[in-house]
């Protein structure tokens, strides 16, 4: 039997996925099981700062529920060595020491820095939408 696919999704995945849209469909397919998101200490701790900013208006039980999610259903990978790979922006090395810690199959990311590496250690970053297609068996 072969393994689920793992994924790390990054903080403009997860946003987008709460605020809706293509996002939205990779949430779903989390929630249902049909793969798995490796998380790090790092990325919570992201995902809580982005979520409880005042713009998004998530109520306090939306954010509490996503990152109790994360938490307990996740994969949870403790990266090392660091990365220095995004020169541009340093926090998204996060999502990379993730992935090869936690053995990913794709880096889910809305975010050029990440989406501009096109893979790294051999896993593919994509975006969402990309995401779906593959997840479905789609070209």
């Amino acid at each position: 039997m072969s393994r689920m696919v793992r994924a790390v999704l990054d903080t403009s995945t997860v946003v987008s996925g709460i605020i809706g849209g293509i996002s939205a469909e990779v949430i779903d397919l989390l929630r249902e099981g049909v793969f798995q998101a490796i998380v790090s200490e790092e990325i919570l701790q992201e995902y809580a700062q982005v979520l409880q900013r005042p713009r998004f208006a998530f109520p306090t039980w939306v954010v509490a529920d996503i990152l109790n999610f994360f938490a307990t259903q996740g994969i949870w990978a403790i990266p090392r060595p660091p990365v220095k790979v995004i020169v541009e922006d340093p926090d998204d090395n996060k999502f990379l020491e993730a992935a090869i810690a936690g053995k990913a199959d794709y880096i889910l990311s809305g975010d050029q820095h990440l989406l501009h590496l096109g893979t790294f250690e051999g896993i593919p970053i994509i975006d969402s939408r990309r995401f779906l297609q593959l997840i479905r068996g789609g070209p």
